[in-house]
């Protein structure tokens, strides 16, 4: 029979064993955050920084490029979920670079094209593809909220258009939570089974 002590260093440490998956989660507000409010706005640029660490979001193939707007007309109009601007593909379509991995990633995705949803397809700290592309839910001229998670860390997320012009899939108030140092997991796991110990007694 395992000691308390076990019980609790083996429930400290399940959530660092890699899911072979990535799993949808829902909205969370991350430790890093990116709305787009202090990009240059009304460019079409192939990259932007994000998240305020040397994270990035570049066009994927060749095209118009991304934008920064307030609002984005086409099948539909579409506005920024909050702030003032949002993120968009004229054209093409994007994806995230980590500068560190990131455990879990979500933001709010719409489109004003002439079809909805797009799939992000994810990639591991080694570059690897983890597991199956998802669908990513971005309805016509309004926001949806899309989040993942992943206990390796994901270093690249690309986000394809269902759309017929490859591309107008809109992003904002992005969300981001790197990979625990594994020094602070350490700590959990000797504070928790410390706990245990006193409590025994």
């Amino acid at each position: 029979m395992k000691s308390i002590r076990q019980l609790v260093i083996l429930s400290a440490l399940t959530p660092l064993v890699a899911s072979a998956q990535v799993t949808p989660i829902g909205e969370f507000t991350g430790a890093m955050s990116d709305s787009y409010e202090t990009q240059p706005r009304f460019q079409f640029l192939s990259s932007y920084d994000i998240l305020g660490d040397g994270s990035t979001v570049d066009q994927v193939g060749a095209g118009q490029g991304l934008h920064i707007t307030t609002g984005w007309g086409f099948f539909s109009t579409i506005f920024p979920h909050s702030g003032e601007v949002f993120m968009g593909g004229a054209g093409v379509n994007y994806e995230f670079n980590f500068a560190s991995p990131v455990v879990q990633f979500g933001g709010w995705f719409g489109t004003n094209a002439d079809a909805p949803d797009a799939t992000a397809t994810f990639y591991d700290a080694g570059g690897a593809q983890v597991g199956d592309p998802l669908v990513v839910s971005a309805p016509m001229g309004q926001w949806a909220w899309n989040g993942w998670e992943y206990a390796d860390g994901l270093s690249r997320i690309v986000i394809i258009a269902n759309n017929q012009f490859n591309g107008f899939i809109m992003s904002d108030d992005i969300q981001a939570n790197p990979v625990p140092e594994p020094g602070a997991i350490l700590a959990l796991v000797v504070g928790l089974g410390g706990l245990a110990i006193r409590r025994r007694r």
